[in-house]
């Protein structure tokens, strides 16, 4: 994948990680994230493996992985004017890969094709990622980043981690509904080894009665150099996630129209289960696969 950057200005979300010196604060909600300071968040993340043909760009094998917890996400922000902008990204993930970004060394920008969404690219352009702004969204209690590490060297890591402040058990409603509205992000692997970011809108609505959410993605849009995209509606998955009595954590089986299947697992986000996020995987025959992460809010 050959990405053609153009358009792309200062973001407003990101993450790092401490230096010497620098207090780490605990994540509990963007709107008390303050100028200069670093946070690091609890997350869940999903992470798989790929080789490609470097003559033809194909992708030749994958594995996406299934969701995982124990990782993190840091961030830092500016000190200065204009404020809240990322100066450092990091993702821990669970399996062990650490994927950093640093602002005057590496490329940060918004996407063209979407403005709920940022993109980050190193300066060998091996690593990249693109991750849903919480200021666009306006979320507040959580958010997700889709990376891919190894570009242009054969082989490399492809995964994805929903991050935030999870809401505690004991605080999620046990009766009525909600539906929450946000966004996808993922990278899909096609039939013929061509592999693509992906941006689509995401429904869910939760039955806090019987523990159970109907989830769902529409408008699927890939891009292969985040110039320009096209809809792809074999992507639009659906699945019924469900939880335990006292647990945080929601999963289940999804499906998407093009015959993939897999699953998808995520949480509930805010003092008051606000917001949703969580990771997917799913795969179809031959190399195709399909993994990512979403969130939303009521």
């Amino acid at each position: 994948m050959t990405l053609a950057i153009a358009g792309l200005t200062a973001c407003g979300g990101g993450g790092g990680s401490g230096g010497v010196g620098v207090t780490v604060t605990p994540f509990t909600s963007w709107s008390a994230v303050l100028p200069g300071s670093t946070i690091v968040a609890a997350a869940d993340s999903q992470e798989g493996t790929y080789s490609y043909n470097t003559v033809t760009d194909k992708v030749t094998a994958t594995n996406v992985g299934v969701q995982q917890s124990g990782a993190t996400f840091t961030e830092s922000f500016s000190a200065t004017p204009p404020f809240y902008l990322a100066q450092t990204v990091r993702f821990q993930t669970a399996s062990g890969t650490d994927i950093r970004f640093t602002r005057g060394v590496d490329t940060f920008g918004f996407l063209n094709i979407n403005s709920y969404f940022w993109f980050v690219e190193s300066a060998d352009g091996t690593r990249n990622a693109i991750m849903a702004d919480p200021v666009e969204t306006g979320w507040e209690y959580q958010s997700f980043g889709v990376w891919t590490t190894g570009v242009g060297t054969g082989s490399g890591t492809h995964g994805a981690a929903s991050a935030g402040a999870p809401t505690p058990a004991g605080s999620i409603p046990t009766s009525g509904t909600a539906n929450y509205l946000g966004f996808a992000g993922g990278r899909h692997v096609a039939s013929d080894g061509t592999y693509y970011y992906t941006l689509a809108a995401m429904q869910t609505t939760a039955n806090f009665a019987t523990r159970q959410l109907a989830f769902s993605t529409t408008y699927t849009e890939q891009t292969a150099d985040l110039i320009s995209s096209a809809a792809n509606s074999n992507l639009r998955m659906t699945g019924t996630l469900i939880y335990a009595p006292g647990s945080n954590q929601f999963s289940g089986a999804i499906s998407t129209d093009g015959g993939m299947t897999g699953s998808a697992t995520g949480r509930f986000y805010g003092p008051a289960a606000q917001e949703i996020g969580g990771t997917f995987s799913a795969t179809g025959p031959g190399v195709q696969s399909y993994g990512g992460a979403f969130g939303g809010a009521r």
